[in-house]
């Protein structure tokens, strides 16, 4: 009985640790190294900040650490990526209301889809610079395209139109920002879910099985 119930009580705290610690970002100061998980090229407008005709490719970024991976989106289109090994440090992002509208009706799809349809992720990135940089307008401003009629481009302004919109937030996702220490490497965005009522329901109950077995052990030495 003791043995079974040693095992319930391990088997509460792994999933509720789990749950709470799965796609969560990492310490401050760890050492990240940011690959190009998929990307998709795309050309600009004439003027604005890409420049004139120049291409650029809005990449899903996959961050490495120790064993661990996840992915993460760029914050900031004026600023390179410095793939090598770099250190970073984490902070909370305070998402905007349209921000937090882009990441609850599209980023699991994206994400989940990026190795199939680059489109998508790519569409979510432009959307999230121009959410976070510019006026939320892909044909004006500081990052514009020349028309909607390119596939990514269009994708982008549908995402943007819903961001924008009046939509319930829901609060799904905790936004941490990834600053590297080298300045010349951009900021990147990372998310992790928000933890279910039930899943600390799970961590209570579990540390509330210990403590009672605790008590029981002390009483049965004493």
């Amino acid at each position: 009985m003791k043995k079974s119930m040693h095992m319930i009580v391990r088997g509460t705290l792994a999933a509720a640790a789990f749950a709470l610690a799965s796609g969560s970002a990492l310490a401050a100061g760890s050492k990240l190294t940011v690959d190009d998980f998929y990307g998709v090229p795309l050309f600009t407008a004439t003027g604005g900040a890409f420049g004139s005709g120049n291409a650029i490719t809005p990449s899903v970024w996959q961050v490495s650490y120790d064993s661990n991976t996840f992915l993460a989106f760029c914050l900031d289109p004026h600023v390179a990526l410095n793939s090598g090994a770099n250190s970073y440090s984490s902070g909370t992002f305070a998402a905007s209301d349209s921000i937090k509208r882009l990441y609850e009706g599209y980023y699991s799809s994206s994400v989940a889809n990026a190795s199939s349809n680059a489109n998508g992720a790519a569409a979510f990135q432009l959307a999230l610079w121009e959410l976070n940089n510019d006026n939320t307008n892909l044909l004006t401003g500081d990052l514009r395209f020349k028309n909607l009629s390119n596939a990514v481009v269009a994708e982008a302004n549908t995402m943007l139109g819903v961001a924008t919109g009046n939509g319930a937030i829901q609060n799904l996702y905790n936004y941490t920002s990834l600053t590297s220490v080298n300045p010349a490497s951009q900021t990147l965005l990372s998310v992790s879910p928000v933890p279910e009522a039930q899943t600390w329901a799970m961590l209570v109950a579990g540390l509330g099985l210990l403590g009672f077995m605790a008590r029981r052990r002390k009483a049965g030495q004493a």
